[in-house]
């Protein structure tokens, strides 16, 4: 079996996406289910003001990361970008360890993604539980059809071609545009905010340590901001990749901080809300009304109004499942053509040109992960599997994100020549290293310092997951080339 050069992977594939596609992309893939209703339990966890203020933060810190993301991008117009710029570089650095290392990071990234939709199909399964049976429990079965039923459809829309793929994205993202501007209308007219309700610095548990309350949600503010890379996964299919697809990052790392802070704070400032410690939940006295997206868009305009936006949300966490399997089916592809996964996974369909057998394999892995997280939620080992995995993908994104400016560095050094459309700084290397330092130490804080141990256990486990799986496929890579 030969392999191809990290720098021609993804050469087979079609050309479908535009740069305003590559936007919609990268924005789509990220706004799922956080943007309307992970902020119910941030509220809950840290108080309106220490919620509103994580968001501000992780959206300025994300910065470093985005510019890095940018260069690296701009290098390698290939499939799986995220994982070939890893490989590539640990690979030039360390001759000896660096393939390993690459493999692992590609990893993590494939592995935190699949954690990261198994945590939206919960939040899914919640959001629906709750407008059909409000408080009641929901029955057993319900939870496994939602997911099932989600990763069906959304497996199904990636088998289009990538024209017809990113035609649907970009209708899928346009919609979440107008949710966020439709929701921050309805509350700022509706005479309910009060920016009082925002500025209440304590915790609804009574903790009146800012700090610790802006820390212990900092880590779920991050992970919103998390997959700005998703552009990069795709650039073998994008037009002019390496001018657009930086330009995609930049721009969605502005339009998702925008719908993140301006959620936030609107939902915070709608309502006076109680804090319900057996639940740790916030709801409107006197009602049922939760401090998410829906709930508080049905209190303001009424239950027409809310079914509406439940219908939006809906809409939004199936457009997002859809572009990262999209995405993330690249990042498989691209290691199976290193060798380092099935050989089947490098096998494009011969009619739309996808990665047909990476996306069943997806569907299979992101469904039972739903299924165990949601039956484990149910059973009251984690009664908030939303949040938990949440976490538990943060942690392990964060390794992923210190890796990017590491491998930033190394290639400015081992690769000086490599052409470099978009480029940090002007000559010398000064800047690059500022932001790689900052990168690693706001990712290492937020993975060591904000996240508790059964997430970062549950983390490690499912890193290190990668080690066998390497040694495995690299070994049946070599025996396949001994026989060619």
């Amino acid at each position: 079996m030969k392999l191809l050069r990290p720098q021609d992977i993804g050469s087979k594939m079609k050309v479908g996406i535009s740069s305003f596609g590559s936007w919609m992309l990268g924005v789509g893939s990220i706004i799922g289910s956080m943007a309307w209703l992970m902020h119910a339990p941030m509220l809950a966890r840290a108080g309106p003001l220490a919620a509103v203020t994580a968001w501000f933060i992780a959206g300025v810190l994300a910065l470093p990361l985005a510019l890095i993301l940018m260069e690296l991008s701009s290098m390698f117009p290939t499939a799986g970008g995220p994982y070939v710029y890893k490989y590539y570089a640990l690979k030039r650095l360390l001759p000896g360890m660096g393939e390993l290392l690459g493999f692992l990071t590609g990893w993590i990234f494939y592995a935190g993604i699949l954690v990261g939709l198994s945590c939206m199909s919960c939040g899914l399964t919640n959001l629906l539980a709750s407008e059909i049976w409000g408080q009641a429990a929901a029955p057993a079965w319900f939870g496994p059809v939602v997911i099932v039923s989600l990763f069906t459809f959304t497996t199904a829309l990636n088998f289009l071609s990538i024209s017809w793929a990113s035609k649907a994205s970009d209708l899928f993202t346009l919609l979440k545009f107008g949710m966020a501007l439709g929701f921050v209308a309805l509350v700022g007219t509706s005479g309910h905010f009060n920016i009082a309700n925002v500025m209440v610095a304590s915790s609804p548990g009574g903790n009146t340590n800012f700090f610790e309350n802006v820390s212990s949600v900092l880590m779920l503010a991050m992970v919103g901001f998390s997959f700005m890379e998703v552009s990069g996964c795709t650039s073998s299919e994008t037009v002019d990749s390496t001018h657009s697809v930086p330009k995609a990052i930049f721009l969605t790392l502005l339009s998702v901080a925008a719908i993140y802070f301006s959620m936030c704070f609107s939902i915070a400032g709608s309502a006076s809300f109680q804090y319900d410690a057996v639940k740790q939940v916030l709801h409107v006295p006197g009602t049922n009304v939760l401090a998410n997206c829906p709930s508080i868009a049905g209190y303001l305009g009424g239950p027409f109004i809310g079914k509406l936006f439940s219908g939006a949300v809906f809409l939004s966490i199936v457009g997002c499942g859809f572009t990262a399997l999209l995405g993330i089916a690249r990042v498989a592809y691209s290691m199976a053509e290193t060798g380092l996964f099935p050989r089947r996974f490098a096998v494009l369909d011969e009619k739309t040109g996808v990665p047909k057998y990476c996306l069943w394999f997806q569907f299979v892995v992101v469904t039972t992960l739903g299924i165990i997280a949601n039956a484990l939620a149910a059973s009251g080992v984690f009664p908030d599997a939303y949040s938990f995995l949440g976490d538990t993908f943060g942690f392990m994104y964060a390794f992923v994100a210190m890796l990017y400016g590491f491998c930033l560095l190394s290639l400015r050094y081992t690769d000086p020549d490599m052409v470099r459309p978009f480029r940090i700084g002007g000559k010398g290397n000064a800047l690059a290293w500022l932001v790689t330092v900052v990168t690693a130490l706001v990712w290492g804080y937020a993975a060591l310092g904000c996240v508790g141990w059964r997430e970062q256990l549950a983390g490690i486990v499912l890193s290190l997951l990668g080690v066998p799986i390497y040694y495995f496929y690299k070994m049946q890579s070599a025996e396949q080339r001994r026989l060619d």
